[in-house]
């Protein structure tokens, strides 16, 4: 894709550990939401040069998964960001220097903990710690990019809560947000002297069985003076063997206002209506593939849902 070869700064959410530690190959949860190690040399030939570690899958794989992930996208000289940082910072802060000037990278995950009962080596944050680490970073760097791993899975506009922390960390100086983990794209919003991308859908992945699961979004962004002074939007689509390619089309970048976000109870209905019609997408997808799949791992897929169906009913952790 050299569309991702053209620019200063490549950013991208990492959603798998790249780690080949204590592979079981006859266990389908040892080998999911994982790659190769190897496989950041190629997100590095992609173009990519920064990538978030923040977020739900970061430690599926164990601590040791999640150190292996870092030394692979240093080894091939990709920048990692969202490592927990130290006091007084949330996100450990990330700066690049890019042509005569200094651009500032934070990273946070605000979904919740999925893997492993200790604190966790990526950042998390509350409003107020981004905040304060968004405010400290520009007051050392012309610009400051914020990744954002939030909002609730599969819907496609965001809550009302979601777009009054993203403007305000626009006003606390960020100058963008990279908005990931709903799977879908959502608006990419003008606000003040920045820009809020709410969520980029997927551009590397499996999901192909949901057709907004297929879709991602490319956000191309000027800045000057720590402003956004213009921005495009390109979508990208996979196709069934999970290759994206750039679409004809581009998204609009909407202005403020022009974003109507969802109340609470909007939000929940949505959730429910996308976790749905998701849910039926994939029943059928696997259906017509089953004969694909080896024996044991789809026993093993078979016993998974049904736990999770359980716990869905009376609750608890399983």
């Amino acid at each position: 894709m050299t569309l991702l070869r053209d620019a200063d700064i490549v950013f991208g959410d990492l959603e798998a550990p790249l780690s080949s530690r204590d592979i079981d190959a006859g266990s389908w949860s040892s080998r999911e939401m994982r790659g190769e190690p190897e496989y950041a040399l190629a997100l590095r030939s992609a173009g990519f040069t920064v990538m978030n570690v923040a977020n739900n899958h970061a430690v599926q794989h164990g601590l040791d998964g999640f150190k292996d992930s870092l030394a692979a996208l240093r080894n091939a000289g990709i920048v990692p960001c969202g490592i927990r940082g130290t006091e007084p910072w949330a996100s450990e802060p990330v700066t690049l220097t890019v042509g005569g000037g200094s651009v500032g990278v934070l990273g946070y995950c605000l979904r919740p903990r999925q893997y492993g009962s200790d604190e966790p080596p990526f950042a998390e944050g509350s409003p107020n710690s981004i905040i304060a680490d968004v405010a400290r970073l520009r007051a050392t760097t012309d610009a400051v990019l914020v990744s954002l791993h939030w909002g609730e899975e599969f819907v496609p506009v965001p809550s009302v809560d979601e777009v009054a922390l993203g403007h305000s960390i626009i006003d606390a100086g960020a100058s963008m947000i990279l908005g990931h983990h709903p799977h879908v794209i959502r608006p990419v919003e003008r606000y003040g002297r920045g820009l809020i991308a709410y969520s980029l859908g997927n551009c590397v992945g499996d999901m192909v069985w949901y057709k907004p699961f297929r879709r991602g979004a490319v956000v191309s962004a000027e800045l000057a003076d720590g402003e956004v002074v213009s921005a495009t939007v390109r979508v990208t689509e996979l196709d069934s063997r999970y290759r994206p390619t750039v679409s004809d089309g581009q998204q609009a970048v909407v202005g403020t206002g022009d974003i109507e976000p969802l109340t609470a109870e909007e939000y929940a209905k949505e959730i429910a209506r996308t976790w749905r019609d998701q849910r039926l997408a994939v029943y059928w997808h696997v259906l017509l593939r089953v004969w694909r799949v080896p024996p044991l791992l789809l026993a093993q897929l078979i016993s998974r849902t049904f736990r999770n169906k359980i716990r869905a009913v009376f609750g608890g952790d399983g």
